[in-house]
C-alpha cells in the first residue's frame, strides 16, 4: 500500500527528508522527476530525441522516478486503435525492459481543457469517441492504471491565468469533486464501471493491484494563483475527504498551473505557502507536496518552504533549442557559443559523473564532431545509413544534451538533499540568494508570511536579505503588431464558456479596409489581443513598412477568421482555446468560415497569403486556400511543423521577399 512519511527535518528547522513507498519505490524525497515521453509514436522505437533521452536515462540508479503526462500521446500520431490495441495492453514497465524507475502519471488536464474530442462520457450526456476516453475520473484513472502508474495525479480542471473569478471557483470545485471520486474508486474498484469495456479492464487491473498491495500512490491536483485561493482549495478538499472517510487515502498534493508563473518567483512562493499553511500540523508529516513544471535553481528555496518533489521538462526544451546549461551558473548558452567555455584540451565545462555528454563515461567523442553533425544537412538516406551502422545522427546528440541539462538540475537537488541532512539548508539558500536576484526576491517574499524565517535570517546577520519595502511585482509589456497597447486589456480576464456562436464576423455587416493590397492569414495566439503576442509582434516588426499594405486576419481555433480591427472585442479577448487535431468537427467549422470569408472578400485583394507553421492551423489555411482556389502559404517548406519555426528568420524572410516582389510588380 502506498504511503508517504517525513523521516527527518533539518537541524536548522528547514527542509525535510521523506520516503514515498510506491510499487517501484521507495522514492527518497526531496526528489526530481524528469518529464519523459514514453509514448513517442506508434511503437516503442518511435520518438526521436525523446526516445534517445528515455533510453539514455530510465535505467540509471540515481533516477528517483519519471513524470509522464497521460494525454501526451495525442502529439505523436497515435490512433485510437494503436492506443487501445498496443499501448494500453501492457504497462510501461512490462513494455520497456530496462525501465525500473517509478512512474508519476499526470492526468493531462491541460490537454483535455483544450479538446472537444474528449468531453463527457455518453453516460453523462456526452458524445462517444473512437478513443473511449472521456473527461471523468473513471476514464482517466483507467488510462493511468493501464499505463502502470506508480503515482497518479487526480483529474483536474486547470485554471489559466486571468480566468474570471466565477469560472475559476467552478473549475476548482470540479477538481475537488473529481479528486474525491478518484479516491472513492481506488477504495472501491467496483465503481470503475460506466459501461465502457476499457474501464472494466482497468477495474480488474486495480483489483489485482489492491490484492497484491501495490495500488498507486495518489497526489491531489491543486490549482490557485494566490495564497488565499489555494489555501481555500486545500481546506475545502480536506473537509470533503474527512466527511467521506477518505482522509488517509492519498499521499500528497500536487500544485499545477505553475508553468506560466515560473518567472514570477514571488507568486510561486506565495502559492506554495498557501498550500502548506492549509495542511493541519497534525498531518503535515504524512502529506507530501509536489510542484508541477518547476525544477531547477528554485528547488533549494522551495524545499526550504516544505516542497518534497519536483518535475521538469526544461532539460528537453532547452536541448531542442540547442542550449547548453552551464553547471553552477544557470546560464543557457547556444551550442555554437560553447566553444569559448571549453578547456584547453577541448573538454566540456562539466564534471558531473552521470552526464553522458561531458562526464567520465561520455558517449560523445568531441565538441567538433558533435557540431559537425548538428550543423550538417543530412539526407534521409545518409541518416538511415548511419543508423544501420550504429553511427550518431542529430537526435543522438540532442538526447545527450538533454541528459546533460537534466543532470545539472539533478545535481542541484542532490546538493539540497545533503544540505538538509547537514542542517544547513537556510545557509545554502542565503548564499544562493546573494548571487541570484530571483532567489533573493523569492526569499524576501517568503518572509512576509513567515516571521520565523525573517528572524532566522536576521540572526545570521543577512540584513541585505531581510524583507523590506522593495518587494514589488514586476510587470512587462510585450511588443506590438500594429497599434499601441490598449491599457484596458492589461488586466483582462478569460472565460472557458465561450462557443463559436459568440463571435462570427460573417454574421454581421462588415467590410474589410478598402486600401489594402494583401490579405495575410495567420494563426491565433494565447496572448490577447493577438497583435500584442510575441508571434504577431515579431512578424509585424519584420514586415516593416510593408505592414501598411496588409489586412491581417487571424484564424481563431474557436471562431475562425478574426479581422484585426475586431481583436479587442470581448469574446475574442476572453476565450481560451487551442485547436487540436482530434477536434474534427471544430476544424471543419473553422475551415468553412475561413473559406466563406475568402469567397466574400478575397477578390478585393491583389494577393492572398498565409504564414503558419503549426500543423493543425496550417492544414486549416491550406484547405481553405485550396477550396477558394487562390492563396500561397509560407514558409513553403518548413523544417518542422511547430511553433519554433514561426520565428525562424529565413522563414519570415521568405514571406517578406515574396511580398516585396509581388506587391511591387502589381503596383
Amino acid at each position: 500500500m502506498a504511503d508517504f512519511r517525513v523521516t527527518s527535518v533539518g537541524d536548522d528547522g528547514y527542509g525535510r527528508l521523506g520516503e514515498l513507498d510506491i510499487p517501484h519505490g521507495p522514492v527518497e524525497t526531496p526528489a526530481l522527476f524528469p518529464v519523459i515521453n514514453l509514448i513517442g509514436g506508434t511503437t516503442k522505437e518511435s520518438g526521436g530525441v525523446w526516445r534517445r533521452m528515455r533510453d539514455n536515462l530510465i535505467s540509471r540508479d540515481h533516477l528517483q522516478g519519471i513524470m509522464f503526462q497521460a494525454m501526451s500521446f495525442t502529439d505523436y500520431g497515435v490512433s485510437p486503435e494503436n492506443l487501445n490495441e498496443f499501448w494500453r495492453t501492457e504497462t510501461f514497465h512490462e513494455r520497456f525492459e530496462n525501465l525500473d524507475s517509478p512512474i508519476f502519471i499526470d492526468s493531462g488536464g491541460f490537454k483535455l481543457m483544450n479538446s472537444n474530442t474528449f468531453g463527457k462520457a455518453p453516460t453523462e450526456g456526452g458524445a462517444e469517441n473512437d478513443w473511449g476516453l472521456y473527461t471523468n475520473p473513471a476514464s482517466i484513472l483507467g488510462l493511468q492504471l493501464d499505463f502502470g502508474s506508480d503515482i497518479i495525479a487526480t483529474l483536474d480542471y486547470p485554471i489559466p491565468p486571468k480566468l474570471n473569478e466565477e469560472e475559476k471557483f467552478k473549475r476548482m470545485e470540479r477538481s475537488i469533486e473529481s479528486a474525491v471520486d478518484c479516491l472513492r474508486i481506488i477504495e472501491e474498484p467496483s465503481l470503475l464501471t460506466d459501461g465502457q469495456s476499457d474501464n472494466e479492464r482497468a477495474r480488474r487491473h486495480l483489483e489485482r493491484r489492491k490484492a497484491e498491495g501495490d495500488e498507486p500512490g495518489v497526489f491531489i491536483a491543486l490549482h490557485g494563483h494566490d495564497y488565499e485561493t489555494i489555501n481555500w482549495y486545500v481546506g475545502n478538499f480536506l473537509e470533503q475527504v474527512d466527511d467521506a472517510g477518505l482522509e488517509h487515502a492519498f499521499e500528497g498534493f500536487a500544485i499545477g498551473s505553475l508553468v506560466p508563473l515560473r518567472s514570477s518567483i514571488d507568486i510561486l512562493v506565495d502559492i506554495v505557502q498557501g498550500a502548506k499553511d492549509a495542511i493541519p500540523a497534525s498531518r503535515s508529516d504524512e502529506v507530501g507536496l509536489h510542484v508541477f513544471g518547476v525544477g531547477g535553481k528554485q528547488v533549494s528555496l522551495l524545499a526550504l518552504l516544505g516542497v518534497d518533489s519536483f518535475d521538469c521538462s526544461s532539460h528537453m526544451q532547452t536541448a531542442q533549442y540547442r542550449k547548453y546549461l552551464l553547471p553552477d551558473k544557470w546560464d543557457n548558452i547556444e551550442l555554437d557559443d560553447l566553444k569559448a567555455h571549453l578547456g584547453d584540451g577541448g573538454e566540456f565545462p562539466c564534471e558531473m559523473r552521470n552526464c553522458t555528454l561531458c562526464g567520465p563515461d561520455s558517449a560523445v567523442e568531441s565538441y567538433e564532431e558533435m557540431m559537425q553533425i548538428l550543423n550538417s544537412d543530412m539526407s534521409y538516406d545518409e541518416r538511415e545509413r548511419r543508423k544501420e551502422n550504429d553511427e550518431y545522427i542529430k537526435s543522438d546528440y540532442y538526447g545527450h544534451l538533454a541528459r546533460h541539462n537534466f543532470e545539472v538540475y539533478n545535481e542541484e537537488l542532490s546538493r539540497v538533499r545533503e544540505q538538509i541532512r547537514q542542517g544547513t539548508l537556510l545557509d545554502y539558500v542565503i548564499k544562493f540568494a546573494r548571487r541570484d536576484d530571483e532567489i533573493k526576491k523569492g526569499l524576501k517574499q517568503a518572509q512576509l508570511r513567515n516571521q520565523g524565517l525573517q528572524r532566522d535570517i536576521e540572526k545570521r546577520e543577512a540584513y541585505d536579505l531581510v524583507a523590506g519595502i522593495d518587494i514589488t511585482s514586476d510587470q512587462s509589456k510585450l511588443s506590438k503588431f500594429g497599434a499601441g497597447v490598449d491599457e484596458t486589456t492589461e488586466n483582462r480576464t478569460i472565460s472557458l464558456q465561450h462557443s463559436p456562436n459568440d463571435f462570427d464576423v460573417l454574421a454581421r455587416d462588415y467590410e474589410p479596409p478598402a486600401d489594402r493590397k494583401v490579405l495575410l492569414v495567420v494563426p491565433c495566439s494565447q496572448q490577447k489581443p493577438y497583435s500584442e503576442s510575441r508571434t504577431h509582434s515579431v512578424l509585424g516588426d519584420k514586415l516593416g513598412d510593408r505592414r501598411d499594405d496588409i489586412h491581417k486576419v487571424t484564424v481563431s481555433g474557436m471562431y475562425g477568421p478574426v479581422p484585426e480591427e475586431c481583436e479587442s472585442e470581448q469574446p475574442v479577448l476572453e476565450y481560451e482555446y487551442v485547436l487540436a487535431k482530434e477536434d474534427h468537427a471544430q476544424i471543419e467549422l473553422v475551415t468553412d468560415r475561413l473559406v466563406e470569408y475568402l469567397e466574400r472578400y478575397g477578390d478585393q485583394f491583389d494577393h492572398v497569403v498565409g504564414y503558419v507553421t503549426s500543423k493543425t492551423y496550417r492544414q486549416v489555411i491550406e484547405d481553405a486556400f485550396e477550396q477558394y482556389g487562390r492563396g500561397s502559404v509560407f514558409p513553403r517548406d518548413p523544417k518542422a511543423m511547430q511553433l519554433t519555426e514561426f520565428f525562424r528568420s529565413s522563414n519570415i524572410r521568405e514571406l517578406v521577399e515574396y511580398l516585396n516582389t509581388q506587391v511591387a510588380e502589381s503596383t
